[in-house]
């Protein structure tokens, strides 16, 4: 006899549209009064002695009081950040299905994946974990296990239509925790390694960042996240 695999019912956990947050995320900071530097990436930090002074671009610097390195997982490529956020590339490919045979109202998980239902009928699928360095190509291996692993938990998802498809690539960190906090040079924080719960982790994340730069204090203990955790293990 065949055992059946156990389910566990979750009523209050939600998903969020991660484009749609990103989007409103950048129009309210631009009402704020932030200037977005698009397509002129991060070359490396600007040090004046002991202090951060900013950010070197492709084309120009950037001075600031307080430098903060959100870059996922192209955070260790910026020179000189590489010892306080050594992370690297996780890939994730996902699928977005659509069909009319197939109703869901919660996300779904199983041992291989997870079904994210969206508002406008979409079902999302995925996602793999891969270490193939900035690789985002779509592939076919990845797709298989998506899809039949999807299939697996609701088999009228065969006559799904394939919208998208789309790879990803999450900041892992070497202990697979976030790295947030000020470094040992004055001005310089950083926020990344938060792996596949970065879009979840944004609340906490910016609050914990404002209220450091701002009130210099933190109201929820993130010493065991810090960045120098790192340069201590290599003395």
């Amino acid at each position: 006899m065949k055992k059946s695999k156990p389910r566990v019912l979750r009523p209050e956990e939600a998903s969020i549209d991660n484009r749609a947050l990103t989007a409103a995320i950048l129009q309210a900071a631009k009402r704020r009064g932030a200037e977005i530097f698009s397509g002129d990436g991060a070359k490396a930090i600007w040090r004046e002695g002991k202090r951060c002074a900013g950010l070197v671009l492709q084309n120009e610097k950037v001075q600031a009081n307080w430098t903060v390195i959100a870059a996922g997982c192209f955070s260790a490529t910026i020179d000189g950040i590489a010892p306080y956020a050594p992370v690297r590339p996780a890939k994730g490919q996902m699928a977005s299905l659509r069909t009319d045979d197939v109703k869901i109202e919660r996300v779904l998980w199983s041992e291989k994946i997870y079904l994210v239902p969206r508002n406008d009928g979409r079902i999302l699928a995925g996602a793999t974990v891969e270490h193939a360095g900035f690789d985002k190509r779509v592939t076919a291996g990845g797709m298989e296990k998506i899809l039949a692993a999807a299939i697996d938990i609701a088999p009228g998802l065969a006559n799904a239509r394939i919208e998208e498809t789309w790879a990803g690539l999450r900041p892992a960190s070497p202990d697979h925790l976030p790295i947030l906090g000020p470094t040992d040079i004055d001005g310089l924080l950083i926020a990344t390694g938060h792996f596949r719960s970065g879009i979840l982790l944004t609340p906490i994340t910016a609050r914990l960042i404002r209220e450091w730069i701002t009130e210099q204090r933190v109201s929820v203990d993130w010493e065991r996240f810090s960045p120098l955790r790192f340069s201590v293990r290599r003395e």
